[in-house]
C-alpha cells in the first residue's frame, strides 16, 4: 500500500489581518506574495509555499501535502483513525455531514474539486489538521 503522506507542499496560516500578515512575510522572505485576493495570499519558496488566509476555515496553520490520489490516501489516513472535515458556507471547517458544504464538495468523502487540484482535510486523532493536494489537469 502506497504511503498516503509524501511531500509538504504548503502551510497555510490564519491571517485575521491580512494586511499585516503579508507586510511580515514579505519581510521576513524578503519578496512581495506570488498571489493575492480579498482574503488570501501565497508566497512561493523553493520548497514550500506559504499561504496566508483571511477566512475562519482554520484557527491554526494546515500543512498540505501532496498525494499522487487524493481518494486513496483520504482513504488510508480515514482507515487509521482521521475524522474528515469539510468547508461549508460560512468559509470554515465543520466534520463531514454536519453543516452545508461548498459547492465541489463530495458529500460522501468530504473531498473537494476545484480547478487544478483535489483537496482534502482530516483532523488526525492527535487533532493535528491535515490536508491533501492532487494537481490535476485544468487551472483558474
Amino acid at each position: 500500500m502506497p504511503q498516503p503522506l509524501t511531500r509538504i507542499d504548503s502551510v497555510v496560516f490564519p491571517a485575521r489581518d491580512l494586511d499585516a500578515s503579508i507586510a511580515f512575510w514579505s519581510a521576513a522572505l524578503g519578496r512581495e506574495p506570488d498571489f493575492r485576493s480579498d482574503d488570501f495570499a501565497s508566497f512561493s519558496t523553493e520548497t514550500v509555499s506559504i499561504g496566508l488566509t483571511k477566512l475562519p476555515w482554520v484557527d491554526e496553520p494546515v500543512v498540505f501535502w501532496d498525494a499522487d490520489d487524493v481518494d486513496n490516501a483520504h482513504r488510508q489516513l480515514s482507515e487509521l483513525g482521521s475524522s474528515t472535515l469539510v468547508e461549508v458556507a460560512d468559509g470554515s471547517l465543520a466534520p463531514l455531514g454536519e453543516g452545508q458544504p461548498v459547492d465541489g464538495v463530495d458529500p460522501n468523502t468530504g473531498v473537494v474539486d476545484v480547478p487544478g487540484a483535489k483537496l482534502a482535510v482530516l483532523r488526525a486523532p492527535d487533532n493535528t489538521l491535515i490536508a491533501l493536494n492532487q494537481a490535476v489537469e485544468g487551472g483558474w
